[in-house]
């Protein structure tokens, strides 16, 4: 299996992608909170949901479908 750092197109993202994506996502969070009323009214709920999110996506790609339950790395 070739190593991480082989594989250019996995680099870029990770370096260059991830962070643009959470950047992206902080600005949608603050306009949000800034011209949405209820969010204004709840701001622990709503960031709570917006803190809830990431995590959520994280761990569902993480544990997520590509991954084969029945391998063994032992073998």
């Amino acid at each position: 299996m070739p190593s991480i750092e082989s594989n250019e197109r996995l680099m870029f993202i990770i370096i260059c992608a991830i962070p643009f994506a959470a950047l992206l996502y902080c600005g949608l969070v603050f306009a949000i909170v800034l011209t949405v009323p209820a969010a204004k009214t709840y701001p622990l709920v709503f960031g709570g949901v917006f803190a809830l999110l990431p995590l959520v996506t994280g761990a569902a790609i993480w544990v997520g479908p590509r991954r084969n339950p029945h391998h063994d790395s032992a073998q």
